[in-house]
């Protein structure tokens, strides 16, 4: 049996095609256009909360939302979690990073570069679960991120280790489609 006549197949494609699409990283980072006023949507129970107001106010100025931040977040730990390859990882954090884990201070790619080696020989796998994360956006383009993430691995040894670690990043817009991780400083949670 027939579900769709071929007229409304064609129908259907032809109002597919007809709608807009958009071939930019930009839009697809934040589609959400900026405009003189937050919304000039009628609102049936009264004003909006000054909350909703401030919210959408910050995705016109922003390239990024607090959503996509916090998408990116993930995005960093399952690449870490998948023990990606280091070009991947070299995209998303700033050349004159600083960041600070456990290992000690690393201030540019090659140190990365390296940190990330010594990990991949000390380590056979490891996963990162996000307990906590809060974003705030305190300035146009100037993204903070606080969070608590569980690390357990597995080391080379066979022995399985696990630090709860308070995180904190500041990221900034990239220039492209991701934006880059400009301060990485990871410490014990308490």
């Amino acid at each position: 049996m027939k579900l769709f006549s071929q007229t409304a197949l064609a129908l259907l494609f032809s109002a597919l095609l007809a709608l807009p699409i958009s071939g930019t990283a930009d839009a697809a980072a934040n589609p959400i256009t900026p405009t003189t006023a937050p919304s000039n949507v009628a609102v049936s129970s009264g004003a909006p909360p000054a909350a909703y107001l401030q919210t959408i106010k910050t995705l016109q100025e922003n390239k990024y939302g607090e959503n996509e931040i916090k998408s990116f977040v993930y995005q960093v730990f399952s690449l870490f979690d998948r023990h990606a390859e280091i070009s991947q990882l070299l995209l998303l954090f700033a050349e004159d990073i600083n960041m600070v884990v456990p290992e000690g201070k690393i201030t540019s790619h090659q140190e990365f570069e390296k940190w990330y080696r010594d990990i991949g020989l000390r380590y056979q796998s490891n996963a990162h679960q996000i307990e906590r994360l809060d974003v705030q956006i305190p300035a146009k383009g100037d993204y903070r991120v606080d969070l608590t993430v569980h690390w357990q691995a597995l080391g080379i040894d066979g022995k399985y280790t696990s630090h709860r670690m308070r995180q904190q990043w500041q990221i900034v817009d990239g220039g492209g489609y991701w934006p880059r991780i400009i301060s990485y400083i990871a410490e014990p949670a308490r």
